[in-house]
């Protein structure tokens, strides 16, 4: 338990710090509870001239294992991400997935072991008001105030993600790169699949998507200090006595 306890402040240092992310991200909240000790989840920040890149991403497993190829995937997104080689969020994610397959010498070769992680990944372009999408399983949410007449009503808009992890997969082809015109307002939430995952409620149920889309929805007039809090609460809440599935990561971001 000291060598665990001593790689979570490893794992910590690791990270973004809160003074990092408040610089370069503005106001954001990042909601990231391990399910263990060291977690298999992780975020990843960069800002390069008027380019922010934004990183939520779940590895293979958690705890031990888990927190091994979170901080493989930091690493490989600090060598691959800098300002001579900033290509498309799609772009990126191949390059990501080549050494990913090549640092665990993935072949394809029956019984070989499918480790490597699933990715939000969005560049913001502050300049042009545009942001670049990439994801593995995970999507991007961004939340818009509508025209509407009636005051305080928001719509969300889903980009999606590929259906192939960042590692070995049976049918590889490039990642989908996403843009879309951003406005001020818009808030963007990038996440893993641990808050939807969770069992919970009456009956024992997965949170779901559609549930964790109304919750967002709802919160939209709220400072993202006080966003931060309605989750994480709304996740106790549903979870009850049961034990926590998975590690959960929820970064939200407003333009």
């Amino acid at each position: 338990m000291a060598s665990i306890n001593y790689a979570q402040r490893i794992q910590q240092a690791v990270l973004p710090s809160s003074l990092m992310a408040e610089d370069i991200l503005g106001e954001h909240f990042i909601l990231y509870k391990p399910r263990d000790i060291v977690s298999g989840d992780f975020y990843w920040l960069k800002q390069l001239s008027n380019f922010t890149a934004v990183v939520a991403a779940d590895c293979t497993g958690h705890g031990v294992p888990g927190a091994f190829m979170s901080m493989l995937g930091s690493s490989f997104l600090n060598e691959i991400v800098t300002r001579r080689s900033l290509d498309s969020a799609g772009e990126i994610l191949d390059r990501l997935r080549k050494k990913v397959k090549e640092s665990l010498g993935q072949t394809g070769a029956e019984g070989e072991q499918k480790d490597g992680m699933d990715i939000s990944f969005y560049i913001i372009d502050m300049e042009n008001m545009e942001l670049q999408f990439s994801g593995t399983f995970n999507p991007l949410y961004i939340i818009r105030k509508t025209n509407s007449e009636q005051n305080g009503t928001y719509e969300l808009i889903q980009l999606k993600a590929d259906r192939q992890p960042i590692g070995i997969h049976i049918k590889e082809r490039g990642f989908t790169n996403h843009t879309f015109k951003i406005q001020k307002g818009d808030t963007l939430y990038s996440f893993s699949d641990g808050y939807v995952y969770q069992f919970g409620g009456e009956t024992g149920s997965k949170f779901k998507s559609s549930r964790f889309q109304e919750l967002l929805l709802d919160i939209q007039d709220k400072s993202m200090f006080e966003q931060k809090a309605i989750p994480e609460r709304a996740m106790r809440k549903w979870q009850g006595n049961l034990e926590q599935v998975d590690d959960v990561l929820v970064i939200g971001v407003r333009i």
